[in-house]
């Protein structure tokens, strides 16, 4: 037998064999739960862009639909109102058509059951006085009783019926309109009395004259007759015989119709006058009808155009604004704003400027979302996405060592991708995202002809963003990605992206260097390549089918003396307009970064261009693609300098007047080193852009003395222009001025051109 000290030892190594094993099967367990994990995240989140995408496509859909159903109600209402009014038509004509007898005797609907609401009213009131009704024989009292109330129209009778409301002939009151006759014509008519009875006794035909004497009731009441004839104004007609006015004074007599007329030998004079008043029923008829159909017409055109005000304005609403106040997350984690030029304060104030001036209060505001993973791709890798567009502490849980290559510590105490480029294991992630889906909604709303143009307030900035490398503050490049999807989703076929932030976009120049359906403009400070990011030269022009559609308006020269508002223009009117005419997009992009404005310090741009520039080159934009312009807020980091550039680009989205453009810079030449600049960009791309030949020769010019020496194209447009504006002030004296006539033809030649 072994010692015991040997086996003890062997025990041991047992022991340590056995952990070792538990363990190494414990790594196997967390490895393949790791990987499990790993998998399912991924099944996950392909099943719920999955789900988003078919919510899309439902909410799409149903937009569709309810677009349709809403437009084929539009269609039917107009139908059954063109209907209605033919109806009203056909029976107006007819009623004019009518021969006089036959308009009396032969009522309408709406007249019968107008005439039945009023006897049954009459009958109701009647009743309770507890009277009884007779009809004198003498037809001028007859005669006399009917012009009372169809002649005097200043002292209706007092009936029950005093006013009600018909819902074919409107409101009715009885002050306005005189009082109808009861007819023997009509059987629903009829008063159920005594009278009936005898007249239906004593008469073979309701046609024939009465020739026995009237019918005498018990009851009377007492009338003056003589009184009620002499208000009539009658002078003519003779007074009823005292008789007569004996039976009368105690009965109220039913109206004669056309089918029971007035014996010829009895009141001839009285027969001409009742066919008078006949006439002038007949005439107020149809008045009523005619004022009924003209407002009614009046309403339906009011109507008409109500709904095309309201489907005009569905389509095409305003500027839009786009804004996240959760952008504003993506912080260092030091704590400390004021060591990172780009920080939270930046869109805060621009949204603050913008309510301030009420330009916010102009335009349409629309919250933003964050972009897919899938539109993340369209210009970036998949392990870059990954990386950056998801939750980092889930992937440092997976792949610690991983992420710590990635990031490193800041000087602040924060952390960066890069020197100067602050990453929040939180937010950032979340900001970027949410950056790029709002440039992206903006982009598809202007470009579905929904908005008219927008600017999107957005951080972080992305045109330094490349394929799988962040920098110069920039994680996703979200104009380049609103310009793939345009590509793919819209097929949009011409885009522009123009790109004035005073750093040049290599990531936007990287994503489309061989596309020649996308031309990408950049205007920067470029210096031989000693300023950051160092790319953007002259030469670099495209490459295979992207050749001369890739346009570096590269400023060199350092800032002896800075470029400011005279250079800027000059580059407009000479490289950047004429090259856009030629090109003819559908959809214009800009990065917008501000930090060409006067006030940025030389490391992060030392030009001196004023804010309102913006405004002008905003405007000459706007006469392309049809004003479907979108700017999306790229670098800019002095406050005062990015509110009042915002301020002034958003005034002129608006088409609000801006400012004349100052004397002094109309008169000033661009420095020698912007004009050798130009020239550099003239040379690299004359041959690929036919509209560079007609502007070379006023490269060195000022505005004033460019527009004097244009070529007679210029001249040509330039004439229009003036004959325009001279045809809305005919007879009237009317002086521009000098700087103002500059000013005007400045923007309509760059429209045109």
């Amino acid at each position: 037998p072994s010692p015991p000290g040997h086996q003890e030892q062997q025990l041991q190594q047992e022991l340590v064999a056995l952990k070792h094993k538990q363990q190494l099967q414990r790594q196997l367990l967390i490895a393949e739960f790791q990987r499990q994990h790993e998998q399912l995240s991924r099944q996950h989140e392909a099943q719920l862009q999955d789900h988003i995408k078919h919510q899309q496509d439902l909410l799409a859909l149903k937009h569709q639909q309810e677009v349709l159903e809403h437009q084929r109600k539009i269609e039917q209402q107009r139908h059954e109102q063109q209907m209605e009014k033919q109806q009203r038509e056909h029976k107006l004509q007819q009623l004019k058509n009518k021969e006089r007898g036959q308009e009396s005797a032969v009522a309408s609907t709406e007249v019968k059951m107008r005439l039945q609401e009023f006897v049954l009213n009459k009958k109701k009131a009647l009743a309770q006085r507890n009277l009884n009704h007779c009809l004198p024989s003498d037809p001028c009292y007859w005669y006399g009783k009917t012009q009372h109330s169809s002649l005097d129209q200043s002292s209706p009778p007092q009936t029950a019926l005093s006013a009600y409301n018909h819902p074919m002939l409107g409101t009715y009151d009885s002050k306005d309109d005189f009082p109808l006759r009861k007819t023997a014509s009509e059987p629903n008519l009829k008063l159920r009395s005594r009278l009936k009875q005898k007249v239906t006794e004593r008469r073979s035909s309701p046609l024939l004259r009465r020739k026995d004497g009237p019918i005498i009731t018990a009851k009377k009441r007492p009338l003056d007759v003589a009184g009620e004839q002499s208000s009539f104004g009658l002078g003519g007609l003779p007074l009823p015989s005292p008789s007569v006015s004996k039976f009368a004074r105690g009965h109220r007599p039913l109206g004669r119709t056309q089918s029971a007329p007035l014996p010829q030998q009895q009141c001839g004079q009285a027969q001409a006058l009742q066919q008078l008043v006949v006439q002038q029923q007949h005439q107020q008829f149809l008045e009523k009808h005619k004022q009924l159909f003209q407002q009614q017409q009046q309403q339906h055109i009011i109507n008409k155009v109500a709904q095309c005000v309201c489907v005009c304005a569905c389509v095409r609403v305003c500027v839009c604004l786009v804004y996240d106040s959760l952008m504003q997350k993506h912080q260092c984690m030091c704590g400390n704003s004021m060591s990172h030029p780009e920080h939270a304060g930046r869109i805060q104030s621009i949204w603050s400027r913008l309510q301030e001036t009420g330009l916010r209060a102009h335009c349409e505001c629309i919250r933003g979302r964050k972009a897919s993973l899938e539109e993340l791709q369209t210009v970036h890798s998949e392990a870059h996405v990954l990386l950056y567009g998801t939750n980092p502490l889930r992937q440092k849980l997976d792949c610690k060592r991983h992420i710590n290559t990635h990031t490193h510590m800041l000087p602040c105490g924060g952390i960066g991708v890069d020197s100067d480029t602050i990453w929040n294991e939180i937010h950032s992630s979340s900001a970027a995202r949410l950056a790029v889906g709002s440039v992206v909604e903006l982009v598809f709303k202007v470009a579905s002809g929904e908005l008219k143009n927008g600017f999107a307030v957005v951080r972080p900035p992305g045109h330094h963003a490349e394929e799988s490398t962040p920098m110069g503050f920039c994680y996703f490049n979200s104009v380049a990605i609103a310009a793939k999807l345009l590509q793919q989703r819209l097929n949009v076929s011409k885009i522009l992206i123009v790109d004035w932030d005073v750093h040049h976009g290599n990531g936007t120049q990287q994503a489309f260097y061989t596309d020649p359906t996308v031309l990408y403009l950049s205007l920067h400070r470029y210096d031989d390549g000693n300023f950051f990011p160092g790319s953007g030269a002259p030469d670099e022009v495209g490459s295979g089918a992207g050749l001369g559609f890739n346009v570096n308006m590269a400023f060199t020269g350092g800032l002896e003396p800075p470029m400011g508002d005279a250079e800027y223009l000059a580059a407009f009117r000479t490289v950047v307009m004429p090259i856009a005419n030629e090109f003819a997009p559908d959809m214009v992009l800009v990065s917008s970064g501000f930090d060409a404005v006067d006030g940025h310090a030389p490391p992060l741009g030392g030009y001196k261009l004023t804010a309102k520039c913006f405004g002008y080159l905003t405007r000459q934009l706007m006469g392309l693609a049809g004003g479907r312009l979108v700017l999306a807020l790229e670098g800019g980091h002095d406050l005062t300098a990015i509110c009042d550039a915002s301020e002034a680009c958003v005034s002129a989205l608006l088409g609000n007047e801006l400012d004349l453009i100052p004397d002094e810079v109309l008169q000033q030449r661009p420095n020698a080193n912007a004009v050798r600049s130009i020239e550099k960009v003239t040379e690299a791309h004359s041959k690929y852009w036919r509209s560079l030949q007609c502007s070379a020769s006023t490269l060195g010019c000022s505005l004033s003395e460019a527009l004097q020496r244009d070529t007679e194209e210029a001249e040509t447009v330039s004439a229009m222009a003036s004959l325009s504006v001279a045809s809305k002030h005919i007879g009237k004296r009317y002086v521009m001025s000098p700087q103002k006539k500059i000013h005007k033809k400045l923007f309509h030649i760059s429209y045109v051109m």
